[in-house]
């Protein structure tokens, strides 16, 4: 029993770091750079539209944050992305590039498997 647990968990490692590409961090990055880059042009539609999408990202995602994340960083996620949408909505740039700095160090210590 105890053997089949661990056979199972060691599946579920490997079916998620071999697909980091395609299920991990690189879908977060993006959204990421795209929230930067229209950030930076101050084009606050673009970035409303980006932000709504990180949101979507991180909500299809949760389940696999939670299994690879600890509790504190895939909630301060949610909590940076919520704070980033309301920077969004009230066009204060210094907030969102906050919430950018923190979303991406939080990605980042998720996924450093």
């Amino acid at each position: 029993m105890v053997r089949r647990k661990m056979i199972v968990s060691l599946m579920m490692i490997t079916l998620l770091t071999a697909c980091g590409n395609v299920v991990g961090s690189h879908t977060f990055y993006v959204v990421l750079d795209h929230i930067e880059e229209a950030l930076e042009q101050s084009d606050w539609d673009q970035l409303d539209q980006y932000a709504s999408q990180f949101e979507e990202i991180y909500a299809q995602n949760k389940w696999k944050l939670q299994l690879i994340g600890d509790e504190g960083e895939y909630e301060g996620l949610y909590e940076s992305i919520q704070k980033l949408i309301a920077g969004v909505k009230e066009k204060d740039s210094t907030i969102v590039r906050l919430e950018l700095a923190s979303a991406r160090a939080l990605v980042s210590d998720i996924y450093s498997l």
